[in-house]
């Protein structure tokens, strides 16, 4: 009888155990699923292992983190036969305009045409009609209100563009504006020159300042003589064909 208890107390002991094992066989804790890293992109590459992932992130493409304020978001905006500067462009123009870099230094990286309309007039000055598109210089503050920075900048220029010229302004009109969906106010003064020296006396000078949407802004800059149709024509056809973006 001993012998067989103790035989049957054996066997018991063997199956315990083997059911001991097999129950901590099945709760083992399954490995957390590999977590994958986005790239951004559709085109069906496989991504990347996390470990090279997390070692050099990407930045998934087309986005604007790439872009600085104050460049263009869409280049083709500006292609073709145009006037361009940073994210500001209009149609260029036919001789007699000629094409021409800076202009004021309120107007940075500024491109632009322009006619002469009397070289030397007075012995060291010339008069001009010009248009000219670029970005901000620093000391046009621009705090996302494209008014009152198009008003801050119209009297700017003026010294810069006349210098010792004698002239006088009068306002002459204002107005908001909009081109390629970007939003903008424009300033339009009366420019007469008292020198008799000068056989084009008045100018209209146009400025419009255009709000970017990044904290940033572009700006136009034209003047223009009252007694040519022809270029008062072609800055109309300038101004309706100013890309912005």
């Amino acid at each position: 009888m001993l012998i067989v208890a103790g035989a049957v107390g054996l066997v018991l002991i063997i199956v315990a155990g083997v059911f001991f094992v097999a129950n901590r066989e099945d709760k083992k804790v399954a490995p957390e699923p590999t977590t994958s890293v986005p790239t951004g992109t559709a085109t069906g590459t496989p991504s990347p292992s996390p470990t090279a992932a997390t070692s050099q992130p990407t930045t998934p493409p087309g986005s604007q983190s790439t872009i600085k304020p104050g460049q263009s978001k869409n280049p083709k905006l500006h292609e073709g036969a145009r006037i361009a500067s940073d994210a500001i462009s209009f149609p260029r123009q036919r001789p007699p305009w000629s094409d021409r870099k800076r202009l004021v230094p309120q107007l940075i990286n500024s491109s632009g045409q322009y006619v002469l309309l009397q070289e030397n007039f007075d012995g060291k000055n010339s008069w001009y009609a010009d248009a000219f598109v670029g970005a901000l210089g620093t000391s046009v503050l621009f705090n996302g209100d494209p008014k009152a920075t198009a008003a801050d900048l119209s009297t700017q220029i003026r010294s810069s563009m006349y210098g010792n010229i004698p002239v006088q302004f009068k306002w002459v009109r204002d107005g908001a504006v909009k081109r390629s969906g970007k939003n903008g106010w424009y300033y339009q003064q009366s420019v007469t020159t008292t020198s008799p020296k000068v056989t084009a006396r008045v100018l209209t000078l146009t400025v419009a300042v255009f709000d970017l949407g990044d904290g940033t802004a572009v700006a136009y800059i034209s003047d223009i003589p009252t007694t040519r149709p022809d270029l008062r024509a072609a800055e109309a056809q300038i101004f309706k064909g100013i890309n912005v973006g």
